[in-house]
């Protein structure tokens, strides 16, 4: 008789590419396995939180199609803010109608997030006390969201030393660990001299956006850091995202359709590696 593990998810940042993990949680969901904890970076982050907090997936993609949340990326392109792009009011507005008051021991599931402390360069693993405060923390990406201050530190973005939170997630002792960690390869990719030629003649115009520069920036970290993270997952699932940027928030239900279909491509190595252990 095999005692029943206690499997939890690890849900890597990205931006709007991260939505991809609500579509890796449905398919999970549907297909009946129970996630009992859960760890975010970034977008993983509040992603994560929504999941166990009991605010629910559907209020998040609802809010995604609501006038107030391309009401929000408007203005947002249009303020900035002493330390970043956007305004931390601005975004914990935001928060606050995904999350509201919650705390992590409001949660249905375990839950937490990580964040870098920029004065000390340590990584710090939330799991206590407001949600909201710990996910602004988490999604805080350098010179976009301000870094928030606690206790004696100053919190940023967790991807600048966790994008994948599979390390983060042992904290909370689960015995499977599977991982939604998004890639950026395209669906049709360029030739890579051709692509490249292709950001040399932006730069060289000096038209290459900031959107572009981030996204390249991200990408780049993200891919060379995770290799460090994926070894602690027994299944590892790959939203291919190369397709959207960043700040591609109004095509979240394609991005979520990409965590869907790679979490689908996923089931037969779940069943193998959980079979006898629940019931699938």
């Amino acid at each position: 008789m095999f005692k029943k593990p206690k499997i939890g998810i690890a849900l890597s940042g990205g931006g709007a590419r991260g939505l991809a993990h609500i579509g890796v949680l449905e398919v999970l969901d549907n297909l009946g396995v129970q996630i009992d904890a859960v760890s975010g970076t970034s977008m993983g982050a509040l992603i994560g939180a929504a999941y166990c907090s009991g605010a629910g997936l559907e209020k998040v993609k609802k809010l995604l199609n609501s006038t107030d949340w391309k009401s929000f990326l408007v203005f947002s392109a249009f303020q900035l803010s002493r330390a970043g792009i956007m305004k931390e009011k601005k975004v914990d507005e935001i928060l606050q109608k995904f999350l509201g008051d919650r705390t992590f021991e409001d949660c249905k599931k375990q839950f937490c997030c990580v964040a870098v402390d920029i004065l000390s360069s340590t990584r710090v693993v939330l799991n206590s006390g407001s949600l909201r405060e710990a996910v602004l923390a988490s999604i805080a990406v350098p010179g976009i969201i301000p870094p928030v201050c606690k206790d004696t530190g100053l919190l940023v973005d967790g991807g600048v030393m966790e994008p994948l939170p599979t390390l983060a997630l042992k904290t909370l002792n689960p015995t499977f660990i599977l991982a939604s960690s998004i890639v950026f390869d395209k669906t049709k990719l360029k030739p890579l001299k051709e692509k490249n030629a292709d950001y040399l003649k932006l730069a060289e115009n000096k038209k290459i956006s900031i959107q572009a520069i981030i996204d390249k920036s991200m990408n780049t970290m993200h891919t060379q850091m995770v290799q460090s993270y994926l070894p602690y997952a027994q299944v590892v699932i790959e939203p291919r995202i190369g397709d959207f940027g960043f700040f591609d928030f109004d095509k979240s239900h394609d991005i979520i359709e990409a965590g869907r279909i790679a979490a689908i491509e996923k089931i037969p190595e779940i069943k193998r590696k959980l079979k006898n252990k629940i019931n699938l």
